[in-house]
């Protein structure tokens, strides 16, 4: 039954991670054609923070899809998941919202809230990347 269930992993991380792989080509390909659209239709060299805002907010989630893809494969390698990644997958993707959200209506209690969520997740990102002290060994 052990080894059905790691041919069954298997297959799953390597179906998942090629969905993953096409969906970050699709989603590359959003980006340029936006640029493109952006660029071509765009009457003078300013550029408009709306428009902007869109494109960085379809740049970050082919970053945190790309992101993913790492996280899939550590686990095909190493059939562990690398929570420093995933915590610092969730905070890309957090950002994501910031970047795309339209902060004029959004009350403060969600801001707040967002905030504490930024905190959280860079206090976990020190909190793994620092050695625990059982690590360390004294000579």
């Amino acid at each position: 039954m052990e080894r059905f269930a790691a041919r069954f992993e298997r297959l799953a991380v390597g179906v998942l991670m090629l969905m993953l792989m096409l969906t970050i080509l699709f989603g590359m390909g959003v980006v340029a054609w936006s640029l493109f659209v952006d660029l071509t239709t765009a009457r003078e060299l300013v550029a408009e923070p709306k428009a902007l805002f869109e494109v960085f907010g379809l740049f970050v989630a082919v970053l945190v899809g790309i992101e993913l893809l790492k996280i899939l494969r550590h686990l095909s390698v190493s059939h562990v998941v690398d929570t420093s990644l995933v915590v610092q997958t969730a905070l890309i993707a957090l950002c994501n919202k910031i970047i795309t959200m339209n902060l004029s209506e959004a009350d403060w209690t969600t801001l707040l809230a967002l905030a504490a969520l930024v905190l959280a997740l860079v206090a976990a990102v020190f909190a793994l990347r620092r050695p625990s002290p059982a690590d360390s060994s004294v000579a």
